[in-house]
């Protein structure tokens, strides 16, 4: 049996990387150990000089395409044969008693591990490097006091062991902390959901690996600004932390004034940084630049969640339904489709999940600035098939409302007025979907006008749906979306009796501060909504110039 499985993430870094591994020849474990390099999409032979190393330990080099560390992560965990796993930075030298201290503390009864990570005496001599040194010192004194609890910012993974079975418990890293320009998090975002869980974190000081830090200056900044991006999406995850996570401050001239010089700030200071100049006032003018580039990486992900207004998109089939005049506006071609979600990334949109409603439409949480929900209505086959595939390559969450009785079948309500038959996805199509980041919402059985059918038959179209998809073994839904946008009072009040948590109509708006989570307004995207169209009908939640003229 293999006791620890050592993952080391690794991008564009040989010589670091492969200095690593040659360490850990020098562990004093007494059990078996494997070590797992992900090489994430290097393109400097990081993977052949490592394949080259002669070890007395079993190593595998598992290569991928840039995707990130949290990707890495998970893909080299999925791999590992050990009941323990010890996430290394491919920066991290390991003290030869490093894996007998991560198993010491694991006996003891800790879940969670985490190490001292003192300055490399190799590491390049720079204000950088001595700043590091600093951190490390005064973390080790702080968390090695008697009853010290472990901090919101002390839960990184840079060097840190669990049991494979708790990892794969919590579902392991978020690879959302490592698209779209983000960096990092992604170890603060496990370990918080880890302890929230119940699991005992401990800080292990006698758990040592040297910290090689070579990132320059230029890499800093880069990084810090993508940390700022980071931040905001882990608030929108976990919203109640915004007070611990934000600690930085930004003075009102930086945020009103400087910031529109910072590009030439951060040319002059980087030129000079680059020529070697050090003094004092050059690296204080850096640390400045810093809170710069971190707060243009929170502007640019939405800033920190606040009570900003909501659009939710809905959608009905992906599919050029130009020969069929009935249905002809409902069916937005693919092609349209790819090109509507590009540019709402583009103009810095910013898609939210069912989770980030609730936790909005129930006062826990803010919206980033321009938050956008993507729905579909019915369930056409054509959102498998063409939708999905989109929605994947660019990370965008949704929900799907799935008429249950009707499953695999088509349209019938459509074709009682003329329209084509359409095809819905079966059950398979719906499971899908839904392990794919779309999540089911019940649409009725049938998709008959809810306010106009008897009291029974209502009650079979609404609790009937949520039933069926749970037998079926859909999770059991949040939300409902009213065929034809048609409620009344008691249909509202129904929704509420039969468990669902927030339920939507078709009447365009901006959701606010929601006052009524079962009348929720959303407006529909047309095939002629291209272009300016599409701009203006994003931009104003669908409404018409005479409601937004005379809105309160």
């Amino acid at each position: 049996m293999i006791d620890f499985s050592i993952i080391i993430p690794t991008y564009q870094r040989r010589d670091v990387v492969v200095s690593s591994v040659r360490a850990i020849a020098q562990q004093e474990f007494i059990g078996k150990f494997e070590v797992i390099v992900v090489v994430d999409g290097s393109i400097d032979d990081t993977a052949e000089a490592l394949r080259q190393l002669d070890l007395p330990f079993p190593l595998t080099v598992l290569e991928q395409v840039n995707q990130g560390r949290a990707t890495a992560l998970n893909n080299g965990v999925a791999i590992a044969q050990g009941e323990h796993i010890l996430f290394l930075d491919d920066d991290m030298e390991a003290h030869p008693q490093l894996l007998q201290e991560h198993q010491r503390s694991h006996q003891a009864g800790a879940d969670l591990v985490i190490g001292h990570i003192p300055l490399h005496s190799e590491s390049p001599d720079n204000f950088l490097s001595e700043s590091v040194r600093i951190w490390a010192d005064e973390r080790v004194n702080l968390l090695s006091q008697p009853n010290t609890e472990l901090t919101l910012h002390d839960l990184i993974t840079g060097q840190a062991s669990l049991k494979k079975a708790v990892f794969d418990q919590l579902n392991g890293f978020n690879i959302n902390f490592n698209r779209n320009g983000f960096f990092g998090n992604e170890d603060l975002d496990f370990c918080y959901r880890l302890k929230q869980a119940g699991y005992r974190a401990v800080f292990n000081p006698q758990a040592i690996s040297w910290q090689k830090y070579v990132v320059t200056p230029r890499q800093y900044l880069k990084q810090y600004r993508q940390a700022g991006r980071a931040d905001v999406l882990f608030a929108r995850l976990h919203p109640e932390e915004i007070a611990n996570l934000f600690h930085r401050t930004e003075t009102f001239m930086d945020k009103w004034v400087w910031r529109w010089w910072r590009w030439l700030i951060k040319w002059v200071v980087l030129t000079l940084l680059e020529a070697n100049l050090r003094r004092g006032w050059l690296i204080s003018l850096f640390c400045w630049l810093v809170n710069l580039e971190y707060y243009a990486g929170v502007r640019a992900a939405g800033g920190i969640p606040t009570n900003q207004p909501l659009r939710i998109l809905c959608y009905h089939a992906i599919a050029d339904l130009s020969q069929q005049p009935i249905l002809e506006s409902y069916g937005v071609p693919p092609a349209i489709f790819r090109q509507q979600m590009e540019q709402l990334l583009k103009w810095g949109y910013r898609f939210i999940d069912g989770d980030e409603l609730l936790r909005f439409v129930q006062g826990k949480g803010g919206l980033p600035k321009k938050a956008v929900l993507l729905t579909f209505d019915d369930c056409y086959q054509d959102v498998l098939d063409y939708g999905l595939p989109i929605l994947k390559e660019q990370g965008i969450p949704a929900i799907a409302f799935a008429v249950t009785q009707r499953l695999g079948g088509t349209n019938e309500w459509d074709q009682k007025i003329g329209a084509p038959v359409m095809s819905l996805m079966d059950i398979d199509g719906l499971k899908t979907i839904a392990n794919s980041g779309i999540e089911i919402g019940a649409h009725s059985q049938t998709h008959p006008q809810l306010n106009k059918i008897p009291e029974e038959q209502l009650i079979n179209e609404m609790a009937g749906a949520l039933a069926d998809l749970k037998n079926i073994g859909i999770r059991q839904p949040r939300f409902f979306a009213y065929p034809h946008g048609e409620y009344n009072e008691q249909v509202k009040q129904l929704a509420h009796e039969i468990g669902v948590e927030a339920a939507f109509t078709v009447e365009p708006d901006f959701v606010r501060s929601v006052k009524d989570p079962y009348a929720i307004p959303r407006f529909e995207i047309f095939r002629e909504d291209t272009g300016w169209k599409f701009y203006w009908k994003v931009l104003t939640a669908g409404r018409s110039w005479q409601k937004m003229l005379f809105s309160s």
